[in-house]
């Protein structure tokens, strides 16, 4: 994932979101919000986040469907939030950020994801995305086969690339089948974060510019014991 300033390259990151998958009735769950390059151990001060990326709005999708938005707290290298889960079900945390400053002629959205599974329910529910990720969303074994599948606009993505970055700093790009899925094994504990991106020839005017592309980066993370 590239941003162009001046069209020259000036970074290659994304944002993500961290939590653990497993929540409990009645108990704060906390949230964090990184950006920077996961791959490479590279995590960015919250000051020097692109644009206006640091002004971002996390959506909390709880367990009959209601969303609202979520309080962050600038921590320096990350934003931090916690919500208290008052029933069984699966929440939803999501951003969905379109950058205030165009690079060059494209206009970049930053998209992250994460659920959280409290009580026994493991039922599917839908996000407000155009681009999402469903997956288990419990916590995971190590050489555990996990099922990632891409949707857009609530239809699978066939052929497009999915890239697992692992806690060691090793990275693999999976590619769809024609039902928008990949199966991966897990092989170290930790967190993993996965990341799609999409590049569209799309004109439009944003902030009083015109862009002549539409760029979308989708992150989500999970874990691994």
């Amino acid at each position: 994932m590239m941003l162009f300033v001046s069209s020259q390259i000036v970074q290659a990151h994304a944002i993500w979101i961290e939590s653990n998958p497993v929540g409990t009735k009645n108990q704060s769950h906390t949230i964090r919000i990184y950006y920077g390059e996961y791959a490479s151990g590279e995590i960015e001060k919250t000051e020097d986040w692109y644009s206006d990326l640091s002004q971002l709005k996390l959506n909390l999708l709880d367990s009959k469907n209601k969303q609202v938005e979520l309080h962050l707290t600038d921590k320096g290298t990350y934003l931090e939030s916690s919500f208290i889960p008052v029933e069984d079900g699966i929440y939803q945390v999501f951003i969905s950020h379109p950058a205030k400053e165009l690079g060059g002629t494209t206009r970049y959205e930053f998209i992250a994801q994460n659920r959280i599974q409290v009580g026994k329910t493991a039922a599917y529910s839908s996000i407000p995305l155009d681009t999402y990720f469903v997956f288990a969303n419990q916590l995971l074994k190590v050489k555990d086969q996990v099922e990632i599948q891409l949707l857009r606009g609530n239809n699978p993505v066939a052929n497009e690339e999915i890239l697992l970055m692992s806690p060691s700093g090793w990275s693999k790009t999976y590619k769809t089948n024609n039902l928008g899925k990949i199966q991966v094994e897990v092989i170290w504990p930790g967190t993993y974060v996965i990341e799609h991106s999409h590049m569209a020839d799309q004109s439009g005017t944003w902030n009083n510019k015109s862009y002549t592309k539409n760029w979308q980066g989708l992150t989500a993370s999970f874990q691994v014991k």
